[in-house]
């Protein structure tokens, strides 16, 4: 009876125990601390990963506080393959549903998690920001810059300051507003004052202030700019290298056909982001598109129906990037299949082309209906 009696005791001491653990970690939820199963995983290009609790995601790359409250530690862009966010099956449903084009579905579900008071900064800025992306290829240009402006006046080192920026731009140029993306633009480009020493955010910043400056037509300016970032040499290199692609546009819209065609043809071979590379293979399809419309020259079409196809098929925007570069792909192709088929005596060849033109603005107008570059097209 005694053995049993001690059996028991030990028992319901054992019950006790995980009792209290129990309880305790479910205080520990109530009061906000965080379990493991709720930490963020970082997976690295190096085949490794990180679980930890982030705390923001800035253009430098994402912080969090190192174990034992040592203070912030930070793992910068270049070395992360993707993030996983613990707890945040909504934000991944969201995303999921938008990555399908499923956009209006991936809009309202974005809007339910804005509504969310007590959501992480650091989701909200990704929420805030892709609820302008959704907004934006559903035409409802207003809804999108609203939320990039949220955006740019909550999180002023955000990891989007310029995927945010350079659609600021886009949105407005398509209104022809360039007075407009002065505007909405001076909030962030003021934070250069304030930046100091920051290098990412001085380049991000730099590139904002070029693009715009290209649109308001004034190249030198913007050339001056560009320079400024491409001889920081705390600059990151895709920085580095969207200074030199808009110094190359800067060169096409002066008029100095070969220095932008060099320097287009240089970033073409480089390792860079996608829309760099097609933003180079765009500016190389403009350049033949010009020189062979003007010669009726229907190689030189071909040339730049090529190149505009890069840009297609090659050099997409990933989730969440500016469409700009596939847009302006899109109604380059469509212009130079047109173009091509206008010229081309063989009936047969000569409707392969002009569908073809068809097909490719009827991409862009479906995909991208309030697109710029449908103007004229």
């Amino acid at each position: 009876m005694q053995g049993m009696e001690c059996t028991n005791a030990v028992v319901k001491r054992a019950r006790a125990s995980l009792a209290g653990i129990a309880l305790a970690f479910g205080l520990a939820l109530a009061l906000g601390a965080t379990p493991l199963a709720q930490n963020d995983r970082v997976v690295l290009k190096n085949g490794k990963d990180k679980q930890v609790r982030i705390k923001t995601e800035d253009l430098d790359g994402v912080w969090y506080t190192a174990s034992g409250g040592a203070g912030n530690t930070v793992i910068r862009w270049s070395e992360i393959d993707s993030i996983q966010y613990g707890g945040a099956a909504g934000y991944d449903s969201a995303l999921e549903a938008l990555s399908a084009g499923r956009i209006a579905d991936a809009a309202g579900q974005l809007e339910t998690l804005a509504a969310d008071a007590e959501l992480r900064p650091v989701l909200r800025q990704s929420v805030l920001f892709h609820l302008g992306v959704a907004n934006a290829q559903l035409g409802k240009s207003d809804a999108a810059l609203a939320r990039y402006a949220e955006v740019l006046s909550g999180f002023p080192k955000s990891r989007y300051t310029l995927p945010v920026g350079s659609s600021l731009l886009s949105l407005y140029l398509a209104k022809n507003d360039v007075t407009g993306a002065a505007r909405a633009l001076e909030p962030v480009l003021a934070a250069a004052k304030d930046a100091g020493s920051d290098a990412p955010l001085q380049a991000a910043l730099g590139i904002l202030r070029g693009r715009l400056l290209e649109a308001q037509k004034k190249f030198d300016e913007a050339v001056s700019v560009y320079e400024g970032t491409v001889r920081n040499a705390k600059a990151e290199p895709d920085m580095v290298a969207a200074a030199k692609l808009g110094m190359a546009r800067c060169a096409h819209a002066r008029g100095q056909a070969n220095d932008a065609e060099q320097r287009y043809r240089e970033l073409s071979k480089i390792d860079a982001p996608n829309a760099i590379l097609a933003g180079a293979w765009n500016g190389l399809g403009d350049l033949a598109l010009e020189q062979a419309t003007a010669k009726r020259d229907s190689d030189g079409l071909r040339i730049a129906l090529l190149s505009y196809l890069r840009g297609v098929v090659l050099y997409v925007p990933g989730q969440g990037e500016p469409s700009d570069e596939l847009e302006r792909a899109l109604a380059g192709a469509a212009r130079s299949a047109k173009a091509i088929g206008e010229l081309e005596a063989n009936a047969e060849r000569k409707q392969v082309y002009l569908e073809r033109s068809r097909q490719h603005r009827g991409q862009l107008a479906s995909k991208y209906p309030g697109s710029r570059f449908l103007v004229g097209l």
